[in-house]
Order: structure tokens, then C-alpha cells, then sequence
């Protein structure tokens, strides 16, 4: 099977073009030939292209032989696209032209290229007529010496004199040719053998053999004549000769064989992808055999062969010189692929591939049942390789859970070893503890990275699931939670990058928190109104963002014990140009059947605002952050304990963090009817509120009040903020 998943930067696609031309003396139209243009990257690139072609003696040719249909594009991220290059039969004389068309970035960096040979092959000239009584069979030959399959591209042209005289005549034969592409220099001697003379007898017929090879002769167009003369002095037939040598063709032909040594029972793609001129070739091979006709260069013809429940993946890097090839690609020569970690006893998938700047291709099944073959030298420089990407799971329904990611790439060949065991302390080993917060208990867990798109696994919360991933590789977790759609959760780790060693990371930490207002930031715009939004979105202990449904969210906006506007999930309220000392409070209920922590949270802000002329005003509506010490994993902490919790201010998105002046602290547990204080203190700028815990099982509430060095405010009240374990 094939991938759309190419790894150059940036490809140019073909690298050479050959276009040969029959030169016009009238106006034509032009003969346009694609060149294709991909970009691997993840932003869209603007280039610039450019055209520039010389003839045999360096000077540059007129513009209108070749001409771009743009000079400049757009390549969108993971995209190709595509430009003309037309060339004119007419307006330039005959001859051969050579050059590139040159693409580079928008800062002038050269991205690559297509190198252009250009043959406008000049028209055949017109015979001189006969003189006396001999006549040719033919006024003019034209030799294909550009056929596949004759490796030394011989072609033998018959031509029948005729004397419709009395008398015999001997002629004297001459053949005189010049070229590639019009050029007075003088063929090679090797391209033409004719006869020396020729007797053709009196009202009779003699043949002769013009016999034209094209192997190791330039490529183009050569032109001349064949003159036959008379020793009697007055004879002379004059034939008009040409040979067109182009490019030779090869069969490649390929033969393939699954691991059990038969034929295989599907179809299956082949593909050669010429690394001299980025020329690309496929078939479908239906019963184990076909033949690719190839120039002469050098490819490599790459296939996944299937049997059973696995796959091997072959490539033959092979060069097409002078003769045809016959390959064999043999599953049964594959080696195994192998790549998980040691000792976790996680059962895995592997995908191997291997790739070339335009296609990619790969084996994939489980660890056990891919294979690889490389017939080729033991390195190349260029842009292709191997990668092998290794995955596996453990549900944690019943126990802990694992997973891994692990990823190895080879530039330049398919490596002699190909299973890879590392140990743990190679990797990157995490232990996910997922704390219950979920009503229902369950939930599922979605890693993502490398070629990994998604691997979910089960788990019954709390539980532990430990990820071993390849150091360095970009992932990505989310685990969600709930009972059914419209009544879900999810919280989430987005592209972190994989660092060695052993960590341990808490989720859905106590104190569950409104989420920061991010881009979205609160302000006083300068026409007077105020605008508030607020997102489903929750913060954790560990500063991890989820989002819950049907989280409901209202606002009240006073000054001057006035109420000044409400608003649910968001508040619009035009504000007077005075100073004035306005309370805004965000009542925030949890989804019931969700929710076992932070089920009901309100915010409580006091602030001065005032008219600034044709500003806006981001406002200092700061949040909370309390993570919870001493928990277990389902988020409660020991009957009597006594508990010190760090509390943190995370400032509005553009302004700077404040000075906390005092701050006060109550607990409740039953659900915030009533409260007692507890204890606050500063040490370094660093506020800690310190709380003794029920002796009996359920929940502890928090309510803590910041203030700050100008006056303002803000109050979390935090129901079921953590729970008491019996």
C-alpha cells in the first residue's frame, strides 16, 4: 500500500525534462510540459520560478522558446502544485537547447530544480532530383533510433536503386551527416554504415543497407544525405538521411513472491522512482509479474508484498544502464521489524516505511508479522529512508494501564539490524495517575504521536497508566469521562515533547478551577462597554486545561449596590466615564451527573474602572490556583489531617501578576452552609492557607479572598473542593 505521507521539505518533480520538437516555419502552438512542485512542510511557501536556456555556445535563446504559465506560486502546506512550461516550434532556429527552470523561496534560498534539454529538430531538407537513368527506392529515411528493448538501438533501412538504361552503372556511395540538433559538427562515425558502391545492372534493380546505430550517440537530432555518383560521370541519386536518437528504454522487469514462495494472491502496486530525475513509475501487479520501461538511470522499485495477516516491505536500489533487468523480490528474504520496549509485556503494532521524496511506502501489522528487504549499497545520500514507528496498549479497567510510542528512522537505507528492544531508562517513562473526578467511574484515555493518529484505551478511575515514549518524539493525551454524549468530559496534554527519564503526572488534580480567559481576555473597550465571556473550560492542580459539557456559567455586574447588567456564558454592560468601584460575579455550576469535585464555583471581583479616551482596558480580573497536597489518587485526603495548601494568582493574559496585600481563608463542610476561618500567612510573597479536616467522611469547601496592592479583589468559593476518605 501506498502513504500520502512524503518526508522531503521540498520536492521538484521531474528533475530533468527531454522534449524533442520538429522545428515550425509558420506560427504553432506551443508544447507544454508539467512540472509539479510539493511542500512537506507544515506552512504554506510562496516561490519564484525562473526559466533560463543557453544554446551549444553558452548564449542565451530568445524568450519566447520557453516560457512559464506564472513565474510565481503558492505550494500550500502537504500540497502539490503545479506550472507549465511551454515551448515554441517557432520564432527560433533549429538546434539544442539546455538550461533549468529554477525554483526558489520567496527570500531568494534555491529550493531545487528541472534541468531542460530542448531539441528543435530542424525539418528534413528536400532531395536533390536525380541525374541519369539510376533512381532511389526512397527520396528520403528517417531512422527511430528512441525504441525500448534494443539495447544497442541498431536499426537496418533497405534502399533499391533502379537504371532504366542500356548499360550497367557502378555507383560510388557517400554519406555525410551533421548534428545533434542541426549543428554543422559532424555526426559520429559510429552513428552510419553504408557500402562503399553499389553495381546496378542495365534495366535492372541492386539494394544496399543503411544500417544506423544509436547506442553511446548524443541524444538529438542528425541530418544529412546520402549521395550516390556514377563512374560514368554524369549519374547521381541523392537520399536525404535522418536519425533521431532519444533517450533508450530498458525493461525492468519484476517478479514477485509472497513468504510462503508463491505468487501473490492479490494485486499488489509497484513503484520505481528514478533518484537521477525524480521520474516516477507504477504498476499493478496482478499475477507477480510486469515489466517497467526505463531510461537509463537509477531507481528504486519498491513494494509491499501481503501474506497471511503480514506484510514484507522491499526495495531494490538498481541502476539501468545497457541492458534489460530481471528482479526478484522475495518476501521470504525479509528480516523481522521489531521495535517495543523491554519487559512491559504490552502487546504491539508496527509500520514500517520506506521513503522517497514523492510517495511512501509500508508494512504494517502486528510486531511479529512485518519484515523488511534492502537490496542496495549499505548507504545513500539521497533523500529516502526507513522508519519503523512501534505501538502498543494495556487497558486499565482491571489494573494499571500502559502504552508506548517508539519511533526509529534511518536516512539513506533500510538498516542490516531491525529489532529494536530498548530498555526503559532509554525512554521516556511517564506515570499518568488519572484521579476520579467522574461520577460514572469510567473514562478513556487517547494517545497520540509520531504516525500513532489515535490509540485509546479503557480506564476505571482512579488508575495509574504508565507511557513509554521515544525521547524526543512531539504526543499528545487526552482522556475523557463521563456517561454518554451531551454528559462528557475531556481533559488534555497537547504536543509535549518526550524528555528521558522517569516522571509522574497527576490528573484532574484538586482544586478543579475555572479555566483562564485566554484570548478572549475581559476588558473595557473605549466606547465605555464591558465585556465578559466565560468557556467551559476547567484548570487542574497541575495547571492542565479540560473542558466538561453543559457547564452553566452566569454573571452579575453592580456599582453602587446597582445592578448593572447580567449575562449567562457572557455579559455586555456599558459603563459611565466616572471612576467608580464595580463587583462582577461569575456563578459557575458543574453538570450534575459529571461533576464529584468543584461542582458549584463562584468568583467574586471588586476593581475601580474609568473612562481612558480612545483606549481599552484590559480589566484585573485575576483567578485562583490551589493545588491540593497530600491527596490520594481519588483526589481526598485523611480524616483529621491537617493540610497546607500554596495558593497561586494567575493574572489576566497582558497584565502584570499583582501584589497580594492579605488574604483570608474558610472551610465548610457541608457544601457552604456554614464556615469557619482558617489560616493564611505570607512568607517570601508566597501565600499559604493552612486547614484542618473533618474527622468524618465527605467534603471539604474552600473560600478564599486575595487582595491586592491597588485595591482590587477577588474571592473563589470552591464547593467540594476535595473530599475526606473514611
Amino acid at each position: 500500500m501506498t502513504s500520502k505521507r512524503p518526508k522531503a521539505p521540498f520536492a521538484v518533480a521531474p528533475r530533468r525534462l527531454n522534449v524533442p520538437l520538429a522545428w515550425s516555419k509558420t506560427a504553432a502552438k506551443p508544447v507544454s510540459r508539467a512540472i509539479t512542485y510539493r511542500n512537506n512542510t507544515r506552512k504554506a511557501m510562496q516561490v519564484r520560478l525562473k526559466v533560463n536556456l543557453r544554446d551549444r555556445s553558452g548564449r542565451a535563446v530568445p524568450a519566447a522558446l520557453a516560457r512559464l504559465s506564472t513565474t510565481s506560486l503558492t505550494v500550500q502546506a502537504g500540497r502539490e502544485a503545479g506550472v507549465d512550461l511551454e515551448l515554441r516550434r517557432d520564432g527560433t532556429k533549429p538546434g539544442a537547447y539546455h538550461g533549468t527552470v529554477q525554483v526558489s523561496s520567496a527570500a531568494g534560498e534555491p529550493l531545487g530544480s528541472t534541468a531542460v534539454s530542448v531539441d528543435l529538430r530542424a525539418p528534413v531538407p528536400a532531395p536533390a532530383a536525380a541525374v541519369g537513368p539510376v533512381t532511389a527506392s526512397a527520396n528520403s529515411i528517417v531512422a527511430d533510433l528512441a525504441s525500448p528493448g534494443i539495447p544497442d538501438l541498431t536499426r537496418r533501412y533497405p534502399l533499391t536503386y533502379r537504371n532504366t538504361g542500356s548499360k550497367p552503372v557502378t555507383l560510388r556511395l557517400a554519406a555525410d551527416m551533421n548534428g545533434p540538433g542541426g549543428e554543422p559538427t559532424p555526426a559520429p562515425a559510429a552513428l552510419l554504415q553504408v557500402p562503399g558502391q553499389v553495381t546496378v545492372p542495365a534495366r535492372g534493380t541492386a539494394k544496399v543497407t543503411l544500417t544506423f546505430r544509436g547506442a553511446k550517440i548524443p541524444h538529438g537530432r542528425y541530418l544529412g544525405a546520402l549521395v550516390a555518383t556514377g563512374t560514368d560521370g554524369t549519374t547521381k541519386v541523392t537520399t536525404t538521411l535522418v536519425a533521431d536518437v532519444g533517450r533508450e528504454k530498458y525493461n525492468v522487469a519484476v517478479n514477485l513472491l509472497d513468504r510462503d514462495g508463491a505468487v501473490p494472491t492479490q494485486p499488489t502496486w509497484v513503484y520505481a522512482w528514478g533518484v537521477s530525475d525524480g521520474g516516477r513509475w507504477m504498476r499493478e501487479v496482478v499475477n507477480g509479474r510486469d515489466v517497467f520501461e526505463l531510461p537509463p538511470g537509477t531507481y528504486d522499485i519498491t513494494t509491499a508484498i501481503t501474506t497471511g495477516a503480514g506484510e514484507t516491505l522491499i526495495n531494490h536500489r538498481v541502476t539501468v544502464d545497457d541492458w534489460d533487468l530481471d528482479l526478484r523480490m522475495d518476501a521470504r528474504e525479509g528480516r523481522p521489524v521489531e521495535l517495543s520496549p523491554q519487559g512491559i509485556g504490552v502487546p504491539g503494532e508496527i509500520e514500517a516505511w520506506y521513503d522517497t521524496p514523492w510517495y511512501s511506502f509500508n508494512a504494517v501489522g502486528p510486531e511479529g508479522s512485518v519484515f523488511a528487504v534492502w537490496h542496495g549499497p549499505d548507504e545513500v545520500k539521497d533523500n529516502v529512508g526507513f522508519q519503523v514507528t512501534g505501538w502498543g496498549k494495556r487497558d486499565a479497567t482491571g489494573g494499571p494501564g500502559a502504552a508506548y510510542i517508539l519511533r526509529r528512522r534511518f536516512d539513506g537505507r533500510i538498516p542490516s539490524a531491525t529489532v529494536w528492544h530498548p530498555s526503559p531508562d532509554e525512554l521516556s517513562v511517564t506515570r499518568n495517575h488519572f484521579r476520579s473526578v467522574n461520577l460514572s467511574g469510567f473514562g478513556e484515555l487517547n494517545v497520540t504521536g509520531g504516525y500513532v493518529d489515535k490509540m485509546r484505551l479503557k480506564v476505571t478511575l482512579p488508575q495509574t497508566v504508565t507511557t513509554y515514549i521515544e525521547p524526543g518524539l512531539v504526543y499528545s493525551r487526552e482522556l475523557g469521562y463521563g456517561i454518554e454524549y451531551g454528559k462528557w468530559a475531556e481533559i488534555a496534554d497537547y504536543r509535549i515533547e518526550a524528555q528521558r527519564g522517569e516522571r509522574d503526572d497527576v490528573w484532574n488534580g484538586a482544586v478543579l478551577a475555572p479555566g483562564a480567559f485566554a484570548e478572549n481576555r475581559p476588558y473595557r473597550g473605549s466606547n465605555g462597554q464591558l465585556s465578559v465571556s466565560a468557556y467551559d473550560q476547567y484548570t487542574d492542580a497541575s495547571g492542565r486545561t479540560g473542558s466538561m459539557d453543559r457547564t452553566a456559567n452566569a454573571f452579575t455586574l453592580t456599582a453602587d449596590g446597582q445592578t448593572i447588567g447580567t449575562g449567562t456564558g457572557q455579559l455586555y454592560a456599558t459603563l459611565p466615564p466616572e471612576s467608580k468601584r464595580y463587583t462582577l460575579t461569575w456563578n459557575r455550576t458543574a453538570h450534575p451527573e459529571i461533576a464529584k469535585f468543584s461542582t458549584a464555583i463562584t468568583t467574586e471581583w471588586s476593581f475601580e474602572s474609568h473612562h481612558i479616551e480612545w483606549q481599552s482596558q484590559i480589566l484585573p480580573l485575576h483567578l485562583l490556583r490551589l493545588a491540593v497536597p497530600g491527596l490520594d489518587d481519588a483526589n481526598t485526603a485523611a480524616p483529621g489531617s491537617r493540610t497546607q495548601i500554596p495558593v497561586k494568582v494567575e493574572p489576566v493574559t497582558g497584565l502584570p501578576a499583582p501584589e497580594i496585600t492579605s488574604m483570608s481563608v474558610e472551610t465548610s463542610a457541608d457544601d457552604g452552609k456554614t464556615w469557619q476561618a482558617a489560616s493564611a500567612a505570607e512568607e517570601g510573597g508566597n501565600w499559604t492557607a493552612t486547614v484542618t479536616n473533618p474527622d468524618t467522611p465527605g467534603f471539604v469547601s474552600l473560600r478564599i479572598k486575595a487582595a491586592d496592592a491597588d485595591g482590587n479583589t477577588v474571592s473563589q468559593t470552591f464547593i467540594r473542593a476535595y473530599g475526606v476518605r473514611a
